[in-house]
Formats: structure tokens, C-alpha cells, sequence
């Protein structure tokens, strides 16, 4: 099959096809026009004559056509998935795109990343990018004269790991964000497969029609963060549960020291550790039933989090929990909630997360299948250390060691990162894509299922590679860091190449000396910025088009951020650190003022350019823009 501007091509789905199986066919029709302008791509289903050259969208369980070319016991056993993806032409005429299907939550993804795949690996695509809608730049789509697709074949048996999530914490903030689809889009092209929402982003969700998008791309939501068990169990009720609980039944939260029972924080509500007397016998039956009529109200779910609310806090000091440990109370309670809820809703996984002082495993607990055991990597001596290639920073770690108790108890693992730094950390940029690899193979290794990792669209350029690298490298271990910089560089143009070279200088600059919150800033006062500033110089002189002389100039904006940003900061002692006028950052060109003022998609805009500056300047009207801040249509 020879795809030219002038080409007839069939695109086949099933006659009843799946939400997936649909966005999968609408995606390549709409990228084919685009790569081939003139090019005449279709829709039919498996029930029309077809009379033109044909790409198949999905396997033989679902498509008649595919069957045609391979049966379905030959398929299962080539591409047992979860999300194995299938690329093969079979003669002149047919190209089949699909990918497993019956493996649980995988929700046809392997058809979808087949399309992608398609789009990337021969077409040319780069999937890397997304800015703001009235700008060109973000994705590159190649324009081509034609391409022979006559006997491709690429296969995919099945992920290397099956959890690469996106943990989401924008959405109390603007809920009808205009970057919010295009975000769920990236995420999906990508190779994301959760996206990890607190209780209110995901109610926004279901309100704004998003929850549509994110379910015709195939991803599992969770709900619940720090704030699903205030949400369950409210003090003062809610518009799901109107009870005032601490009036009714004081006793279901902690007692304290001095006698009284634990009340929320109104300045810091979702800080408190563990707010409830976990050996209350009646508390596990209440937060189960009131989680159940949530989830009735919110279908689509499939994985509610009961996280610890933040903070390092004492737990309930009453006679029956002060027998046990912090850990083994918390793990006593998430376990009797679920499996209460597994009684009525199997399909529903609870989660718990090991998070600052509660960490080792209680030694001959049993815990009950449907619960899920996500590992923060931060401990109550501190977060990780970032970026050393070899993964140490985790491999061979005590991280890695107190998982496997974990897993060898029985329980279903993942870890969360943040390879968006923390909030502490200023959305600086970390780099930290040459450690991935490393780090994903150790899940395999271990048996854990996966990595979700903090991440929003506010500060998407302000940490790219490593998203791009992140799910990528979680679906196929074998991508090194190498490999994923020839493909992301493509978005820059002809200055792509020296787009590569910063960010190996980043990557080399960070090997493992700081951890989350302090990485950015020891990048800033340690890597060459003056080959930096110059190798920006030679990519935007080199990029050939607006849309790649606008990705140069993002990349070079949230760079530029971290630097001015960390150029008046102070560290003090080994563990602290100081932002001088935290509120009111020193601004003494006025530089940080136009760039928060004008490209900030967190408090300034919407939409921004899916950029996050975290502050709150002075107003400065003298700094003259120049090139770098000149975007283009």
C-alpha cells in the first residue's frame, strides 16, 4: 500500500465498534489528511463493500475484516497484551492496526497506540508537545509527498509495565481550563494509562465533559488524594453526606493528647495524617458505605484512593489504636474498607499509600485482594534523590527493599514520584530522564506494577522530557534516554540537535546530588548557562518554522524561569532552604514579572502556554521583550 496525496484509503472498524475502537479510526483519518493534504481517508465498518486500499482498526475478536488475514487464536497468542500492539501490512492493499483486548482495564489502548505508532515510527510524527491553541508549535506533523507502507510490521506482545499514571492536582483550580483536553490528548499519545485525580478534580470531570474524553482514550481515572476521607466522613457534612459527624459521633475521629478529638484544619484542610480512630469498630463500615454511594454517583471509576490526609501528624492516642503502630492501624482501616466495599463492587480497587512515617509492611497482616499498595518516595527522613543514570537513587534502595515485603505479602504495588519535582521545588527544571530506564526495570524486576508520577498541564514545559520519557519508557523498558531524544528533538525542527545537546548537559549535571525539592536549583548553580544560552541561540537560527522556532523558545522559557528564579536564592543548612522574598520574588529586570504576567498558565491564564511560574511579582512595566517572548502564529 503506497499512501499519497491523492490516495483512496478505506478506514475499517467494527460494525459495533468500541469508544476506543472509533477514536482510534477518527485519529488516523484525521492525521493522514493532514500528512498527505488531498488525501481522501474514510470511515466504513466491517459490514460495507470496500472497494479502495484499507487500513483495519482492530483484531479479529472485533473486526470481521482483520479475521480475514488472522484468526483470533493467533492473535491471543502473538499479542496477548495487557495493550500489545499490532502494525502489519498484508499484501499491496491492507494494513491492520490493533491491539489486545481482553486483558482487565486495558480498554483496547493497544489499537490506539498502534495508530500512534504508525504515525511516529514511518510517518514521521512527533508527538512531544502542546501549547497555547492560538500559536503554531507543540506536535510535528510531517507533510509528504508519499510513503510505502508494503511489508511493515512491528508488534508489541504486550506493556513492560501496566501502571504509568499522571497524578493530577490542577483541577480545584480552573475547571474549564481551555488546555484541559489537550492535556488528557498528550497524556493519551504519549502512553499514559491512569490519571490520578483528587475528589473534586473528578466530580469537575463528570461536570465539564471530560470524563468522555478520557474514556474514549482508554485510561482508568482514581479518585481520592489527601481529601477522600475528610470527603467520607465530613465533620461539618457535605453535599453527599449532610450528617455533622463530629457532633454526632465524635468518636469516630482521633483523640488527642489533651483530651479532645481531632477537628480540620479550615487554613490546612486535607493536613492531618490519619484523622479517624482507626480501631473504631464502626469506622470501616461507614467510610465503606458512604465510598460505595459516591462511586454510585461517579460510574467510570474503577480505583478510589484513601490516602493519608498530608502531614507528618500523631494518630489517634485512644487505648485500643495506642496498642498498635501508625502503620498498622492505617493499614487495618484500608483493609477493612475494602474489603467491605470488594462484598458489593469486586471491580472497585482501594488504594493506600505508604507516605512519610508510615512505611513497613505489618508483618502477618493478610491483606484482601482489591487492595492496592502505592509506595510515595517520600519517606519520613526525606524525599529521594534525583537523577543518577544508573537509577540508584532507587535501585538497591530501601524504597525497593520494603516493597517487596509488600509484594511477597500479596499485595498489588506501585510506586508514586514526582518527576514534576514538588511544589516546594518551584517547578524548577529537574532533569531526570536518563534515570528512567533504570528505574522502570526494577519494577519489572521486583513485580511491582507500575509508576504514577505528580504531574499537571500548569507546568508541562517546565519538566517536558521527563514526561516524555516517563509512560514511554514504562511501556518499552528497552527505549533508553537516547532513543526517546531523537524522537522528542523532532519538534524542534533542524534545532533539534542542539535542543539533544542541552538537555544531555542537564541530564549530565544531575546525577543524583540533591533530592526533589533542592535538584532544580543545584542544576541552576552547577550547569554551564552559557553553553546553554548559546546551544538556544544556535536551535532557534536553525529551526525552520514558527512551529519550531516556538517549541525552541518554550524550552528555552521555563530554562530561563528556573534560572532567574534560583539566581537570589539561599540554601541554609543541609536540610532547609529559603526563598527570599518568597511572595515577591527579586525581579531586578522585571524579566520574571512579563514572563509570569503574560505566559503563566496556573494563576495568570487561560490558557496560558500550559507553562507554570509560581509567583507573584511586582509589576515591572520596563523590561522590552525580545525575541524569545515574540511568539508566532
Amino acid at each position: 500500500m503506497k499512501l499519497t496525496k491523492t490516495s483512496s484509503i478505506a478506514i475499517i472498524i467494527p460494525a459495533m465498534p468500541t469508544p476506543r475502537e472509533k477514536f482510534a479510526a477518527e485519529e488516523l483519518q484525521k492525521y493522514l489528511s493532514k500528512i498527505f493534504p488531498g488525501m481522501y481517508a474514510y470511515i466504513l465498518t466491517d459490514a460495507d463493500t470496500c472497494v479502495d486500499e484499507k487500513i483495519l482498526i482492530g483484531g479479529p475478536e472485533h473486526n470481521k475484516v482483520t479475521a480475514q488475514y488472522i484468526s483470533e487464536a493467533e492473535f491471543d497468542a502473538i499479542v496477548p497484551g495487557p495493550e500489545g500492539m499490532f502494525i502489519k501490512a498484508y499484501g499491496d492493499d491492507t494494513l491492520v492496526l490493533a491491539g489486545s483486548s481482553k486483558n482487565i482495564n486495558e480498554f483496547e489502548r493497544g489499537t490506539i497506540y498502534a495508530v500512534y505508532e504508525l504515525l511516529e515510527r514511518y510517518l514521521g510524527c512527533c508527538f512531544g508537545g502542546f501549547v497555547n491553541p492560538t500559536i503554531a508549535g507543540g506536535e510535528y506533523v510531517p507533510q509528504l509527498e508519499e510513503y510505502d507502507l508494503a511489508d511493515i510490521e512491528y508488534i508489541k506482545a504486550a506493556a513492560d509495565n501496566t501502571i504509568r499514571g499522571a497524578g493530577v492536582e490542577y483541577f480545584d483550580r480552573k475547571v474549564n481550563h481551555v488546555l484541559n483536553l489537550a492535556y488528557i490528548d498528550w497524556l493519551c499519545k504519549n502512553r499514559y494509562t491512569n490519571i490520578g485525580l483528587w475528589v473534586r478534580g473528578y466530580e469537575n470531570y463528570t461536570k465539564y465533559g471530560l470524563l468522555e474524553e478520557a474514556t474514549k482514550r482508554g485510561f482508568q481515572l482514581s479518585a481520592g488524594s489527601h481529601d477522600m476521607m475528610p470527603t467520607l466522613l465530613p465533620w461539618e457534612g457535605n453535599e453527599y453526606f449532610p450528617e455533622r459527624y463530629y457532633e454526632t459521633h465524635p468518636e469516630y475521629y482521633k483523640l488527642m493528647e489533651d483530651g479532645t478529638r481531632f477537628q480540620r484544619d479550615p487554613v490546612r484542610p486535607n493536613f492531618g495524617s490519619l484523622p479517624f480512630c482507626n480501631r473504631n469498630p464502626e469506622v470501616p463500615g461507614v467510610l465503606a458505605k458512604n465510598l460505595l454511594y459516591w462511586i454510585e454517583k461517579h460510574p467510570g471509576i474503577t480505583r478510589v484512593g484513601l490516602s493519608p490526609m498530608d502531614g507528618k501528624r500523631e494518630q489517634c492516642c485512644c487505648p485500643e489504636c495506642s496498642k498498635y503502630s501508625k502503620i498498622e492501624n492505617y493499614v487495618h482501616l484500608v483493609n477493612s474498607v475494602a474489603k467491605e466495599v470488594a462484598a458489593v463492587r469486586p471491580d472497585i480497587t482501594v488504594g493506600m499509600a505508604l507516605y512519610v512515617d508510615m512505611w513497613e509492611y505489618p508483618e502477618g497482616m493478610e491483606l484482601v485482594p482489591n487492595l492496592s499498595v502505592v509506595m510515595c518516595v517520600w519517606h519520613h527522613t526525606g524525599l529521594r534523590n534525583v537523577g543518577k543514570a544508573d537509577g540508584s537513587c532507587i535501585v538497591g534502595t530501601f524504597y525497593e527493599e520494603d516493597l517487596k515485603k509488600w509484594i511477597a505479602a500479596g499485595a498489588t504495588t506501585s510506586f508514586s514520584d514526582y518527576y514534576m519535582g514538588v511544589h516546594s521545588g518551584r517547578q524548577r527544571y529537574m532533569p531526570a530522564a536518563d534515570e528512567q530506564q533504570a528505574y522502570w526495570k526494577m519494577c519489572q524486576r521486583i513485580g511491582a506494577k507500575g509508576i504514577s508520577s505528580q504531574m499537571e498541564y500548569y507546568n508541562f514545559w517546565n519538566n517536558i522530557f521527563n514526561f516524555y520519557c516517563f509512560a514511554r519508557t514504562g511501556y518499552d523498558t528497552e527505549l533508553s534516554m537516547e532513543d526517546n531524544l531523537k524522537a522528542f528533538s523532532k519538534m524542534f525542527g533542524a534545532g533539534g540537535p542542539y535542543i539533544a545537546e542541552i538537555i544531555r548537559i542537564a541530564e549530565a549535571t544531575l546525577e543524583g546530588q540533591e533530592n526533589h525539592k533542592r535538584a532544580g536549583l543545584y542544576v541552576m548553580q552547577n550547569i554551564d548557562k552559557k553553553t546553554c544560552y548559546e546551544l538556544f541561540d544556535k536551535a532557534f537560527d536553525a529551526a525552520e518554522t514558527p512551529a519550531a522556532r516556538n517549541n525552541v523558545r518554550m524550552f528555552r522559557m521555563a530554562f530561563r524561569y528556573s534560572d532567574l528564579e534560583c539566581e537570589h536564592t539561599e540554601i541554609i543548612g543541609q536540610h532547609g532552604m529559603i526563598y527570599p522574598a518568597f511572595e515577591k520574588p527579586v525581579d531586578p529586570t522585571g524579566e520574571l514579572y512579563y514572563m509570569w504576567k503574560h505566559f503563566d498558565s496556573g494563576y495568570q491564564n487561560n490558557p496560558g502556554y500550559a507553562v507554570y511560574f509560581p509567583l507573584d511579582c511586582e509589576e515591572r512595566l520596563d523590561y522590552v521583550p525580545d525575541k524569545w517572548y515574540e511568539f508566532e502564529k
